[in-house]
């Protein structure tokens, strides 16, 4: 049996090839000699009619000269520009008019300052001024030149593109005007309207700088530049390297041969197109028949080796057979529907899309319901016509998500063109919907966050005058003990502000995070004051916070943790009544905790703990809870990203979090942090000690409250200050007295010159003055430029006395060592 089926495959294959073969070599060939005899004769013919179109242009231009010279010459026209009695020429030019008799012909007279003076045909253009035409100019230069074609500028002048013939009246004393005689450019369109071949075959001409002039189509004259089309550069190339010849250009998608022929009056060029799918069409029939030859010789063939095989399976159900299998195990939904619009046959996908049985679709309609609400009648009577349709539909009643599908209707025809069926077919495209709206939220959130951005720098700033204003008051004979008090709290609420903003500017990627010892007890007491006003009344939250450990962190990372998970709990208790817990205590890894949690080190470290009585997570999701943009919960509660920010804050700085969870009994997320041995005490109780000084410093900041408040700070404490609010008054007192300053301080965001470029100028003019720059918020790309052009320090704002005095004393130390 295998002897036999491989002698029967053998049989076919031989003479399939015995007749394929040879047909194809010889359709190879005879295409090639054909296509090639074609395109040369093709090419030969559409140079000679361009030529032959730029002969007659030529030869017509050529008389319209020749015309309008024997009238500049003539004696009347010339008396009549020298004395300037203009009723003779008149006279003359309207006789020669009306004996022309050209539709829309018309000559006239202009003196030499260009002012028409006699019109055979439009008298109301007397006295109109030429003296800006290009055909004056030429003409006053003793030149005779013909413009055009152009839209006229007249008032009687016909709403139509004509040509200018202009040759000058002139006598041994030189210049005395003009015979202008403009003309319509039918004659153009007359001498090209008869270059035509068959269906696209058609002559057209364009000046040198590829303006279309003159073409079948009356809507591409004057408007439409053959040079701009795209596909045309090779075109363009082979009219200036040579002013006869052939090339080709796309039009349109379509690839049209191109004879052209260049006129040496007027520059233009006379091109014949002609497509090169017509051109090649008679080789194309050849080979059209060749092809059914040999489609009929092998189906000859086939046959008797069929006929002669014994026991052989038609090919035909093998091929069903195959389309069966691939329609099996295709991953997206195919189904025919018939004629009446109900389903004959659904493949094993649509079960898994839609979640319905294949045998309990067919004899149903389809559901053709689009995302853009196309209606469905006029879906059936585009595919009953016989045309294919596409688009995306939603199906909502088949499961609890909307299943969006990008679908593709053929109708399939007999041999008579009837319609017999239809075929579709549907991909899911579901999860790419999904990750288009997460796409949209992530870009919401980015703009928030630049507009956040914005908000905090400005907000710096004016916290930037409540410190320095503040702590003023503070300083030694500012105030009394009672009134101290009241300064201090106008200080620690600047002082959360500060936080505030700092949180906002992280949130929006406007400034870096600068870790530094701290206890985190602090914030959680701090976060708990806030958190209690946005939990509902509903939810009990309860504390325990037993560690005074430092660890390296900045309190809004801790503050952005504690948030968001609390705000998950929130969301995992709902509406119900129940508890959250926040716990804060020492923590130990040992040797044994890292085999199982290899990312963290031994040693001391702290546990922070949010546990909640809320719904719990399902197993099934516990792998995904800190992916960015995974969320559980409907449309408009959550975008996603909060258990995924967590968890980069807990990696940022060298933790790890946990969790535990068990359905409908809670869940508790624990983050552990490394500990510190810096004394952040001691950094707290240092942080009010001022620098005093004897330094001059110079400060710059369009904000005067700013401005003021530093100045005074730094004079109280005993450095000698000059403020400025104009960048351009600092450069000019600087300059002038380079050496009366040790210390700049300057604010990056300034009019006229920014702190940047007053660093720049400095260095420019060969001063070496150390600078403190101070924003609002510092880039990466500023801070970097900052470096490069030797800026001593950045300080974002707010900047507190602690903070101005200590940067002056290290810049000032530094210079004198």
């Amino acid at each position: 049996m295998l002897m036999s089926i491989s002698l029967k495959y053998k049989m076919i294959l031989g003479g399939v090839a015995a007749v394929f073969i040879p047909f194809l070599i010889a359709g190879v060939i005879i295409y090639i000699q054909l296509s090639s005899s074609l395109m040369e004769i093709t090419e030969e013919r559409a140079v000679h009619i361009a030529a032959d179109t730029s002969e007659l242009i030529h030869v017509i231009l050529t008389k319209e000269i020749e015309l309008a010279t024997s009238i500049a010459v003539d004696p009347v026209m010339v008396e009549a520009s020298k004395s300037a009695d203009y009723r003779l020429a008149q006279t003359k030019l309207e006789a020669i008019c009306e004996r022309i008799g050209k539709s829309l012909y018309n000559l006239f007279l202009a003196d030499k300052m260009g002012t028409i003076r006699a019109d055979s045909r439009f008298k109301e253009q007397k006295g109109l001024n030429l003296s800006d035409r290009d055909y004056f100019q030429r003409a006053k230069q003793g030149k005779t030149s013909i413009f055009g074609p152009y839209w006229p500028r007249g008032d009687a002048t016909p709403d139509m593109p004509i040509f200018m013939v202009s040759v000058p009246i002139q006598d041994e004393k030189g210049f005395l005007g003009i015979i202008g005689m403009p003309f319509e450019t039918n004659f153009t369109a007359k001498a090209i309207s008869e270059k035509k071949a068959g269906k696209t075959g058609f002559s057209f001409v364009i000046n040198q700088k590829g303006l279309i002039l003159t073409h079948p189509q009356k809507e591409y004259t004057l408007k439409r530049n053959l040079f701009e089309q795209p596909g045309t550069s090779d075109f363009q190339n082979a009219i200036r390297s040579n002013p006869n010849g052939t090339a080709s250009y796309n039009l349109n998608g379509m690839e049209m041969i191109a004879g052209y022929s260049k006129d040496e009056l007027t520059g233009w060029i006379a091109v014949f197109a002609q497509s090169r799918d017509e051109i090649l069409l008679p080789v194309n029939n050849v080979l059209s028949y060749m092809f059914i030859s040999a489609i009929i010789f092998l189906i000859i063939t086939t046959l008797t080796i069929v006929v002669l095989s014994s026991r052989i399976s038609s090919p035909i159900q093998k091929m069903l057979s195959m389309m069966k299998q691939i329609t099996k195990h295709s991953s997206e939904m195919i189904l025919q529907i018939g004629p009446d619009h109900k389903i004959m046959f659904a493949n094993p996908a649509c079960e898994k899309i839609i979640g319905i049985k294949t045998d309990d679709l067919v004899g149903t309609e389809p559901d053709l319901t689009t995302s853009n609400n196309v209606s469905i009648s006029h879906i059936w009577e585009s595919l009953e016509k016989g045309n294919p349709w596409s688009g995306r539909i939603t199906l909502e009643n088949y499961s609890s998500e909307p299943v969006h599908l990008d679908v593709m209707m053929v109708p399939l025809k007999d041999e008579r063109d009837n319609i017999q069926s239809y075929l579709a077919i549907g991909r899911d495209v579901s999860a790419e919907i999904m990750y288009e709206k997460r796409l949209q939220e992530a870009q919401k959130l980015e703009a928030i966050g630049t507009l956040a951005g914005g908000i905090a720098h400005d907000f710096n700033n004016i916290l930037t005058s409540i410190f320095g204003f503040a702590e003023l008051f503070l300083m030694p004979g500012g105030t009394d003990e009672e009134n101290e008090k009241h300064i201090r709290q106008i200080i620690v609420a600047a002082e959360r502000a500060r936080g505030l903003v700092n949180q906002i500017l992280t949130f929006s990627r406007k400034t870096t995070v600068e870790l530094r010892p701290l206890s985190p007890k602090l914030v959680l007491k701090e976060t708990l004051k806030l958190l209690r006003a946005t939990i509902p009344a509903t939810i009990d939250i309860i504390s325990s916070i037993n560690s005074d450990a430092a660890i390296m962190a900045e309190p809004t990372q801790i503050h952005q943790v504690v948030m968001n998970l609390f705000t998950n709990a929130k969301h995992a208790i709902g509406e119900k009544v129940g508890t959250i817990t926040l716990e804060l205590e020492d923590f130990m890894v040992d040797e044994e905790f890292t085999k199982t949690h290899p990312e963290i080190k031994q040693g001391k470290h702290i546990l922070i703990r949010v546990s909640d009585t809320g719904r719990g997570i399902a197993p099934e999701i516990m792998d995904h809870i800190f992916e960015p943009f995974y969320t559980t919960k409907s449309q408009g509660e959550g975008t996603g990203l909060g258990l995924s920010v967590v968890h980069g804050i807990v990696k940022k700085i060298g933790g790890i979090i946990t969790v535990y969870s068990k359905p409908g009994e809670g869940t508790a997320f624990n983050v552990i942090l490394p500990c510190t041995q810096e004394d952040w005490q001691a950094l707290e109780k240092d942080e009010y000690h001022y620098k005093r000084g004897n330094a001059r410093i110079v400060i710059v900041d369009d904000e005067t409250s700013i401005a003021a408040s530093m100045q005074m700070i730094l004079t109280k404490l005993g450095y000698k200050v000059t403020s400025f609010t104009n960048s351009t008054e600092a450069l000019q007192a600087i300059e002038a007295n380079p050496d009366d300053f040790d210390v700049l301080i300057t604010d990056f965001s300034m009019p006229q010159r920014t702190g940047l470029e007053v660093a720049m100028h400095l260095r420019e003019v060969n001063i070496d003055l150390p600078i403190i720059l101070i924003s609002g918020y510092f880039s990466h790309h500023i801070e970097q430029t900052a470096r490069e052009h030797g800026i001593a320090m950045l300080i974002p704002k707010p900047i507190n006395t602690y903070q101005l005095t200590d940067a002056v004393h290290k810049l000032v130390n530094e210079k004198q060592a």
